[in-house]
């Protein structure tokens, strides 16, 4: 049984068609993030003056509580991630296609609606810094392949979560391919290259938060002989590069860094204890700013 089937997830598939040329940035999740965000802040904001952690209404905002965790006695982590696989993309025209994943989480999935309400109002703002215009053509359940919404319904049946069930398996060699741009921190500092038990810190980490937060359960594994096992995998084979990522803040006006890695690495050893663990962070992503896509990854396995 997975140590995280109490986790309820729903991921939906957005398929947006370009209605006209024009350029986007070569990596949409942060793109995705700012869009989205706007548009679920515009449908539930009372107070749009007001920064969401100053807000006295923040506890019962929608958007506060997808973007901002306020009072989470957990850690500041927020209940979504997004996957947007389309790379190196700026040049764009009519009729093109963008299609992305946004994963909701836990308690935030009885949410949904809300969610599906902000991807629809997408196609109804300009995207990016010339205000590309996107129409939407569906939106389907990606778990269950389902449709969601298309031509103006909505089938509600549809917009239901499962838990987040995964089977591991045994393993003696892995190949995980890091797919987006990835922020694991030791120290406070970037890592430049992943050894297997950075990875699983900062899975632990990521994963126990995200239960205790929206779904109100604290994990009961051992961590530090997780990570002592961890630190006993080998690194048999690695290529990373850097990415130098940045992002306009609108609530400092200003660009952020957001310096991150990308690339692959082989391991050796005995991962049979781990195989779970690389399944759910598949879903939920690891290391830091998976709300704008960061950290996705693809395991590959032998045994």
């Amino acid at each position: 049984m997975s140590v995280a089937n109490h986790i309820e997830i729903l991921t939906l598939r957005a398929s947006f068609q370009a209605e006209e040329s024009g350029t986007l940035p070569a990596y949409l999740g942060s793109t995705i993030r700012g869009i989205l965000g706007h548009c679920m802040r515009n449908a539930a904001c009372t107070n749009p003056g007001v920064q969401c952690h100053l807000c006295h209404v923040s506890d019962d905002c929608e958007y506060a509580r997808s973007f901002n965790s306020p009072g989470n006695v957990a850690g500041a982590v927020n209940p979504f991630v997004i996957h947007a696989p389309v790379r190196d993309k700026t040049a764009w025209k009519a009729g093109d296609r963008c299609i992305f994943n946004i994963t909701i989480l836990g308690k935030a999935t009885q949410a949904a609606d809300f969610y599906l309400k902000g991807l629809i109002a997408m196609g109804e703002r300009g995207w990016g810094v010339n205000r590309m215009r996107f129409s939407i053509s569906h939106i389907t359940n990606s778990r269950n392949n389902t449709l969601v919404w298309s031509g103006g319904k909505t089938w509600l049946q549809n917009l239901k979560p499962s838990p987040l069930t995964v089977n591991g398996k045994k393993a003696t060699s892995v190949l995980i391919q890091f797919d987006t741009p990835t922020r694991i921190l030791v120290k406070r500092q970037l890592c430049t290259k992943l050894t297997f038990d950075n990875i699983v810190q900062s899975l632990v980490r990521r994963i126990g938060l995200l239960s205790h937060a929206y779904s109100g359960k604290l994990l009961e594994w051992d961590e530090e002989e997780l990570i002592k096992k961890a630190k006993n995998i080998r690194t048999v084979e690695e290529s990373w590069r850097f990415v130098d990522f940045k992002r306009y803040s609108i609530t400092y006006d200003k660009k952020l860094a957001l310096p991150a890695i990308e690339g692959w690495a082989r391991y050796e050893g005995d991962l049979t204890p781990f195989t779970e663990l690389l399944e759910i962070g598949k879903s939920l992503h690891v290391g830091k700013n998976a709300t704008h896509g960061f950290g996705h990854y693809e395991v590959f396995a032998d045994n």
